[in-house]
């Protein structure tokens, strides 16, 4: 196997000061390095900073940066998205949003460290809340009746001090006898799983597989089964959306749709990977 291309992001979300929190998202890879910030107030999740760099891009024609005042103001929560297009549209070609949209979700999953802050008294009642607002919303949460335990207790053992969350993902493209082998891996404080594809000269899913290291309970394990339902689907043009519909939603997991995801992506911009441009 001949190794033809990487790319890596690592996010995070630590204390800045008493009232607010850093969320930065760093990308490095073959192609591109690029960086975004956050800066939210630790109650409200209120913006008050924000920006964008890319440092090397194909060509230069990414390269550059700001501040996006548009953004102060805004939440940095569920359904940001929104406010993220309208702020930055597609600003180094959609990077720019894809960078800050990363910081968000960060946020969201260091809110667990931040109930106080938050108004939930205990990590208890944190995680009751997400019980009863997220039901049914991803595997774990729609078998609360099989789960060997809570989320409080899964996190009881941790002890974050400032840096209260990190996630890395790596996605790695690799050619051989004509048909390109794709891996990714994510790991943050909560999970950690794997996907490996195998891409046809025709660009559909030949083969594929994963496997969960790390999860809230083994119920989320169950997700790695769902892989094989991407076999024969074409990569090109099928959205984030569309894959969740295969290994998403009550039944799947949201951080294995990113990641498949990510390698679809990768896949469907990188020159020669898909299709009969393949080449051996």
């Amino acid at each position: 196997m001949k190794y033809i291309f990487q790319r890596n992001w690592f996010s995070s979300v630590k204390s800045l000061g008493k009232q607010q929190l850093l969320a930065e998202t760093n990308l490095i890879g073959t192609e591109i390095e690029a960086v975004g910030r956050l800066v939210i107030d630790k109650s409200t999740f209120v913006i008050k900073e924000a920006g964008w760099e890319v440092s090397r891009s194909p060509g230069g024609l990414l390269n550059g940066g700001r501040d996006v005042p548009e953004l102060i103001g805004a939440t940095a929560y569920f359904n940001a998205g929104g406010d993220l297009r309208r702020a930055v549209g597609g600003e180094a070609g959609g990077l720019a949003r894809e960078l800050l949209a990363e910081c968000t979700r960060g946020i969201i999953q260091a809110e667990t460290f931040l109930y106080v802050e938050r108004g939930f008294g205990t990590p208890e009642n944190y995680g009751a809340y997400w019980e009863r607002e997220f039901l049914n919303s991803c595997r774990y949460y729609s078998n609360l009746d099989r789960i060997s335990r809570r989320w409080p207790e899964y996190v009881g053992g941790y002890c974050p001090g400032t840096s209260l969350y990190k996630r890395a993902k790596n996605c790695s493209v690799f050619k051989a006898a004509g048909k390109t082998v794709t891996s990714g891996v994510f790991s943050d404080s909560f999970h950690e799983m794997n996907v490996w594809l195998e891409i046809s000269r025709e660009g559909t899913v030949a083969e594929c597989g994963g496997s969960f290291l790390r999860a809230p309970d083994q119920v989320c394990f169950e997700n790695a089964g769902l892989l094989g339902r991407l076999r024969g689907l074409t990569v090109s043009g099928l959205s984030k959306k569309q894959i969740a519909g295969v290994i998403g939603g009550s039944g799947g997991c949201d951080h294995l749709v990113d990641l498949v995801n990510d390698l679809f992506r990768v896949l469907e911009n990188l020159p020669g990977t898909i299709g009969l441009k393949m080449g051996s």
